[in-house]
């Protein structure tokens, strides 16, 4: 396989990804075991554990930006090519200022845009012709992989909680990041959260109906998995009182 082919946006040798296929179902179990192993060493070692959150900040940036060269590469350069405003994508850029300086409230917004973005877009990627072993079949892994590794990473070897009452405030904060693009949207003639209209390939969008009542179903499923993604705080705060007053007897 050529370098051209590797970065083609037509590939002709390297065949269309396959929905839980070989290449998929590795990939996911490739990205567990290294969550799962460095996050492990990490909290045995203390140098592991430095080299590991340099590696998350420096690979976060870099893939990102690779990915924006080889769009724009391919298409024109406009405002969607070279910048994203997809949740994930901000997830990146939210997952990179706090392995610089630690911010709670950023933590919250990644651990709820990310675990709920992350985990879909790994199971549900978005890369019908690319798949293994095109550039973007690596990228998509990787990003979303190192995603839920800085969560993992800040909850198991930082020790960082969510704080009560967090549901709430992302809602909120949603909400209000959506109410932002669509006005960004419509000034930019973009596309982003696909609040304008469906994306052109297939997804489970095209599930929720016309627009724009599939927007509304998206505002349903987005409390469905935050709430979901809310009950292990839920149960951490359970556990943490009830400690509190064993130990308190």
């Amino acid at each position: 396989m050529t370098f051209y082919e590797f970065i083609s946006k037509e590939p002709g040798v390297i065949k269309p990804f396959e929905l839980f296929g070989t290449s998929h179902i590795f990939a996911l179990i490739s990205v567990i075991l290294f969550i799962t192993i460095l996050t492990k060493l990490s909290n045995r070692s203390e140098t592991i554990h430095k080299y590991y959150k340099r590696f998350l900040l420096f690979i976060l940036p870099i893939q990102e930006i690779l990915v924006r060269l080889w769009i724009c590469f391919y298409q024109d350069f406009d405002l969607e090519s070279m910048f994203s405003l997809h949740l994930c994508s901000m997830a990146i850029i939210f997952c990179t200022i706090i392995l610089v300086k630690y911010n709670q409230s950023l933590f919250e917004i990644i651990y709820f845009w990310g675990l709920g973005g992350a985990t879909q877009a790994l199971l549900t990627p978005d890369i019908s012709a690319y798949g293994f072993p095109h550039f973007r079949f690596f990228q998509v892994f990787l990003s979303h992989g190192l995603i839920i590794a800085t969560i993992i990473y800040f909850i198991f070897v930082e020790n960082k909680r969510i704080r009560k009452g967090s549901l709430k405030r992302i809602l909120i904060t949603t909400n209000i990041y959506a109410a932002f693009v669509f006005v960004v949207n419509m000034i930019f003639k973009t596309n982003y959260l696909f609040i304008g209209h469906k994306p052109e390939t297939p997804s489970l969008i095209d599930m929720l109906g016309p627009w724009p009542f599939y927007i509304i179903w998206l505002e349903v499923l987005m409390v469905i998995m935050f709430g979901l993604l809310y009950i292990p705080v839920l149960y951490a705060e359970k556990h943490a009182a009830k400690e509190e007053l064993e130990a308190s007897i």
